[in-house]
């Protein structure tokens, strides 16, 4: 089938991994953007010059400026006050539009959807989607007392994407759920309480799970932790693989302290042949998917999101595909229950065998912040150049498992590219509740679920959401201060469906049991 000049494609990626000690040499975050970008430019292979073309250049925002307002990791190296400029500078552009991307880890999949549908539309004519993190450089010099400047003022108007919508509101906020660690421990006890599991047996169940996508970082070349883990390790907590909260241990999530960049080259078909990229070269967005969940308090199950089996279903539908003919697969897996949300919704058994990552995880490739997903999709563009009969999918999450970004990709195109639509699909997920919540709860309640924190391997202090006994409104409330025995309900084999008291004061609510 002849193209249309406008189909959008992906012509280039590269990625980035440094694992050696910092040295003088160390690369910026902006340096490391830069890099991966030069090579997704290269990778293109384009005789005319591709960089003429660049229209728009968006950048993954920064782990440390994931929380508005302020730096959410200490950096005492400084940064550029102006991310999407000090990349564009260094590569030698001048974007007509240059973007800061939104907080989440499925913004580099929703940039890559949005960037397809504009240059379908004529709007731009290629860009360049690129992040990078120097987490790992700023936590091991700072230990050994090195020191660098990354500080840029740099000129240049960008667009700020930051959010309209929170993804976690005051009230949340007010009773310990900011942290994702906590609100995925949270959606971790319910399903392992819908299995029947003990926490044990849970925390084994996880390892079986993720102990093939260590094995898969193992052989990546841009794996920040190449090694291959097994299931038993990962399960098992020791003073390397400490607990964090219940059930976690530490190679039960993503690991931020990274040197990781990864970026991708979008392009039309019509600029494509102008610049002479082989049609070799050429990957496709099949289909796509956007829809978000709501807020973590009024979701009806916390097991599972609602929303993800929505744009999954729709990206699937859309591009006419099964998931038994999709052969590669990339699953966020920032939590265990990121990805056993998503191969219940796909139907898959996250113990079958199946291959679920193309990178290894954020656990062992490495979660660079907002950018891990541009790696998966770096990943997807080499492997399908090979292997073009193939095809690809992408599951992206941010936040809670609050923000799904999906993308079908194929090495080969058979009808006419055209944009598509979620709107029905995020009006449905939008309006998926009958949670009534009570923010000042009073009186006899039970446990819904529940997080449990540990401090130094010790038992410390958690959260629930639970259930009022009179009317069976939904709260959250965090543990009452020096209550042994609230911090002995919370690490017990299972307190969900377990009586407590919670009492209301000033905007907060506690709980101790009963």
């Amino acid at each position: 089938m002849a193209l249309a000049n406008n189909t959008p494609i992906l012509v280039g990626s590269g990625q980035y991994v440094d694992r050696d000690p910092p040295t003088p040499r160390s690369l910026s975050p902006a340096d490391i953007a830069a890099e991966a970008a030069r090579r997704a430019l290269a990778h293109a292979g384009a005789i005319g010059n591709i960089t003429e073309r660049i229209d728009v250049l968006a950048v993954a925002r920064l782990f440390e400026h994931s929380v508005r307002e302020k730096v959410m990791w200490p950096n005492p190296f400084g940064c550029s006050n102006n991310m999407p400029w000090s990349v564009a500078n260094r590569l030698g552009i001048k974007p007509e539009r240059a973007i800061y991307s939104e907080v989440g880890g499925e913004t580099p999949q929703r940039l890559v959807n949005q960037t397809a549908e504009a240059i379908h539309a004529g709007e731009i004519r290629a860009a360049v989607i690129t992040g990078g993190e120097a987490l790992a450089t700023v936590r091991k010099a700072t230990r050994l007392g090195l020191k660098f400047d990354w500080r840029e003022e740099v000129a240049g108007e960008y667009e700020d994407l930051w959010p309209l919508d929170p993804m976690v509101s005051d009230y949340e906020r007010r009773h310990g759920m900011a942290y994702p660690i906590r609100v995925y421990c949270l959606f971790e006890q319910v399903l392992r309480h819908e299995l029947k599991l003990s926490s044990d047996a849970f925390r084994v169940r996880i390892g079986r799970v993720f102990a093939p996508f260590s094995a898969v970082a193992s052989e990546n070349p841009y794996a920040q932790f190449p090694e291959d883990r097994s299931a038993q390790e990962i399960a098992t907590a020791s003073s390397a693989n400490f607990r964090l909260c219940e059930p976690y241990t530490k190679w039960m999530v993503a690991q931020d302290a990274v040197n990781q960049g990864a970026a991708a080259v979008i392009t039309s078909v019509g600029v494509a042949r102008e610049l002479g990229i082989p049609e070799g070269n050429w990957v496709y967005l099949r289909s796509y998917a956007d829809v978000d969940d709501l807020l973590i308090v009024d979701r009806p199950r916390l097991s599972s999101s609602y929303a993800q089996g929505l744009a999954l279903k729709r990206a699937l539908d859309d591009s006419g595909l099964a998931i038994d003919a999709i052969d590669l697969i990339d699953l966020y897996s920032c939590f265990p229950v990121a990805v056993t949300s998503a191969c219940e919704q796909l139907g898959i058994d996250p113990e079958g065998g199946r291959t679920l990552t193309l990178t290894g995880g954020l656990p062992f490739f490495g979660g660079p912040g907002n950018n891990y997903s541009l790696h998966a999709i770096a990943e997807v563009v080499e492997r399908l150049r090979k292997t073009p009969t193939k095809h690809a999918l992408v599951a992206a999450n941010g936040g809670y498992l609050s923000k799904h970004s999906v993308g079908i990709y194929s090495g080969e195109l058979r009808e006419a590219w055209r944009p598509r639509t979620s709107a029905v699909e995020r009006a449905r997920a939008k309006q998926a509740t009958d949670v009534i919540v009570a923010e000042q709860a009073e009186g006899p309640a039970v446990i819904e679920s529940y997080a449990a924190d540990y401090d130094k391997g010790q038992p410390a202090g958690g959260y629930i959401v639970g259930r009022l006994a009179a009317d069976n409104r939904r709260f959250l409330a965090i543990m009452q201060p020096g209550s042994e025995s609230a911090r002995a309900l919370l690490f017990s084999p299972d307190p969900i469906g377990r009586p407590v008291t919670v009492r209301h004061s000033e905007g907060t609510n506690t709980f101790d049991a009963r």
